[in-house]
């Protein structure tokens, strides 16, 4: 499952996880956050970062797949440096991005 809310004023996207990211549902997900990207970029160059933050709550995340990890990365890639995390992680997936040396890149909290 997955939902997110987009704060206009801090300028502030947040994607709540929930349940297991497995590689079939990250993928349905992939193309969700696909169109909300281009909607919150609709009258800006496509291929700009996006001027705001991103974060990935994962508070009520079990599991997560490698097509869940590509997605985080992906997401990174799209906002300026410094503007992505993953909040609300349980120790197992902290551990997860740890072990693929990513914990650090993409602001694992």
């Amino acid at each position: 499952m997955f939902d997110f809310d987009f704060n206009p004023e801090e300028r502030v996207l947040t994607c709540f996880f929930k349940g297991r990211q497995d590689t079939v549902l990250s993928n349905q997900i992939a193309a969700e956050l696909e169109s909300k990207y281009e909607e919150l970029t609709e009258n800006e160059d496509k291929k700009a970062l996006l001027d705001f933050s991103l974060v990935f709550d994962v508070k009520e995340v079990s599991f997560i797949s490698s097509s869940f990890i590509r997605l985080c990365v992906a997401g990174k890639k799209r906002v300026k440096d410094g503007s992505f995390s993953i909040q609300n992680s349980d120790p197992f997936i902290k551990k997860t991005f740890k072990i693929a040396g990513l914990d650090e890149i993409l602001n694992v909290l």
